[in-house]
């Protein structure tokens, strides 16, 4: 494929003219080759880029479909109409000739020859280009927009921005420094400029940020792109004899009949964009009016939630463990709440993601770690307390430092904290992401896996890192999606675990049939509405000297034996 960035002189490459794609290749005096396939009932089985923009249709309109029925004026070329139509009218009215050949016994083959069109080269200003990726920069996007508003475009087609940033980048640039970030910049630069049409262009526009514009294409294929390149770039990279394994989420925006604005579009892709990621990052999604809104609101939220820690808003919940085989609560999960004064209690899914990205996390993060430990010294020797730790404060420097510095400042013994860890954590470099658990078991801090059994979670996880807890995710426990793999999934898990040392225990029990089925697989502790609902610091004393104990009771049901009977 041939190079698309600007020539170094400042002069960019040629613009094609938007046509149909050849799949030949070639001169300009080649012809381009329009190929339909069918089944051996007459239905379209495949038709190429060619066929498609030849006339008019999306893949969706065509397979599975007989030709006859999409053209029905058309004559066979036999009488059986196995072969399909001799001649077809394309999107502008002319008459087609279509030439079959029989590929075995089921399949037949038709294709249209097509002069190849002379491609008109436009020319631009000059394109600055990165310095770092070799392409285009933010100064290039309005001459290349004024570029591409200058020439014709077929029917259907439209000019589309897409707007792509990298997810997980700044954890190479933490854990494998900023030399390593920029050669997986120039990576993901190669691999986006192999995978669009030489009709689009991409740039670099800051940082892991990139826009693509698509001169003329059909939205339909311009989502497939993105699909393919979100899939591309979720690849493993090999960065310094690093295994690197990021992702990438995009924003899609379509001009608008008569706008010329390409800042309008690149903010409408960008909303996009912003969608995409609260989606779960990974995704691909089109600018829709509502998201504006979606915005606003969150930008707000982002205001509210940097004064909210000085604002002293947060507080803390606490939600029991306990063990089957001792029958009694061994500890408790810390839950951050946010009580904004005038939006109310604020789900920590809502403004975790936010505090994250913002990093503001490290301050709320550290304040979390502070109140669970001060807590938890107020407590029977025999209760520990499991805070979450975000990816990002786990990866900040002076993390173990911080935790050594709230055990300290509390006198809560190291054994009787609990972190709890996410995947997402192991999915940055091994070597530092192993130092530095070490480093907490040293100091005698507990580590658990959270989350067990979602994204991409590995029994591997379990031999490579020190954990001493696994928490398996609740989609393994609650109906409809606890199915008999799941069963064996938590078996094998609780089996394991026990093997190396490691307790199991299982999230979001709220039935007695769900604590029953978890004992039977092997679990050996549980945590869940059924058990507990999460509960003030101060209410605690209550809970352990009697509260507890009735809920307790009223969930044994028919399941007795299988909840502790002593809390005290």
């Amino acid at each position: 494929m041939p190079d698309r960035r600007p020539s170094p002189a400042g002069a960019p490459g040629p613009v094609a003219r938007p046509t149909p794609p050849s799949d030949t290749g070639g001169s300009e005096d080649d012809v381009a080759v329009a190929l339909i396939a069918v089944d051996a009932d007459g239905r379209a089985t495949y038709a190429n880029a060619v066929f498609l923009a030849l006339f008019g249709l999306e893949t969706a309109e065509l397979v599975g479909r007989s030709l006859f029925e999409i053209w029905p004026d058309a004559k066979p070329c036999d009488r059986s109409r196995r072969d399909g139509p001799d001649r077809l009218l394309d999107r502008e009215g002319r008459t087609r000739r279509v030439v079959w050949d029989r590929i075995g016994a089921d399949s037949r083959v038709g294709t249209i020859a097509l002069p190849a069109p002379r491609r008109a080269t436009l020319v631009v200003p000059p394109l600055r280009l990165d310095d770092l990726t070799g392409l285009a920069d933010r100064a290039a996007l309005r001459p290349v927009f004024a570029t591409i508003l200058d020439r014709p475009r077929p029917p259907g087609t439209h000019v589309v921005a897409a707007s792509l940033d990298l997810d997980r980048f700044k954890r190479v640039n933490d854990s494998l420094g900023h030399a390593a970030g920029d050669e997986l910049l120039r990576q993901v630069a190669r691999r986006l400029s192999a995978s669009i049409r030489e009709t689009d262009i991409v740039l670099r526009t800051g940082g892991d940020a990139f826009v693509i514009l698509f001169a003329s294409a059909r939205l339909g294929s311009v989502e497939d792109l993105a699909v393919r390149i979100v899939e591309i770039l979720s690849r493993p990279f090999v960065v310094h004899g690093n295994q690197v394994i990021i992702g990438a989420s995009v924003g899609l925006a379509s001009l608008e009949p008569g706008e010329t604005d390409v800042a309008e579009l690149l903010r409408r892709a960008d909303v996009a964009l912003h969608g995409s990621k609260t989606s779960g990052r990974g995704c691909v999604r089109w600018f829709e009016a509502g998201m504006l809104e979606a915005v606003r609101e969150r930008r707000m939220l982002e205001v509210d939630l940097r004064k909210a820690l000085r604002l002293d808003q947060f507080e803390l919940a606490y939600q029991a463990q306990f063990a089957f085989e001792t029958r009694s609560v061994t500890g408790f999960e810390a839950l951050i709440r946010w009580r904004h004064p005038d939006r109310g209690l604020v789900a920590s899914s809502d403004f975790i993601p936010i505090a994250e990205e913002t990093r503001e996390i490290l301050g709320i993060g550290a304040w979390v770690l502070d109140a669970a430990c001060r807590t938890a010294r107020t407590w029977r020797p025999s209760l520990g307390v499991a805070v979450n730790i975000s990816p990002v404060q786990f990866e900040a420097e002076g993390f173990v430092e911080s935790v050594r510095g709230a055990l300290a400042a509390s006198g809560l013994p190291a054994a009787r904290l609990e972190l709890e860890l996410t995947e997402t954590v192991l999915l940055s470099d091994d070597a530092r992401v192993i130092e530095r658990m070490r480093a907490l078991r040293a100091l005698g801090v507990r580590l658990a896996l959270d989350d067990f059994g979602t994204g991409c979670s590995s029994l591997n996880y379990l031999r490579k890192y020190p954990f001493t807890k696994v928490k398996i995710d609740q989609s393994f426990v609650r109906e409809p999606f606890a199915d008999e793999n799941a069963h064996r999934i938590v078996a094998a898990v609780a089996g394991l675990g026990a093997s190396m040392g490691m307790e199991v225990i299982a999230e979001g029990v709220e039935t007695v049939a769900q604590l029953h089925r978890i004992r039977m697989l092997g679990c050996a502790a549980a945590q869940g509405y059924l058990l507990s609902r999460p509960i003030p610091a101060a209410a605690i004393a209550a809970y352990l000297a009697g509260a507890g104990r009735r809920t307790f009771e009223r969930s044994r049901g028919n399941a007795e034996g299988v909840v502790p009977d002593d809390l005290d």
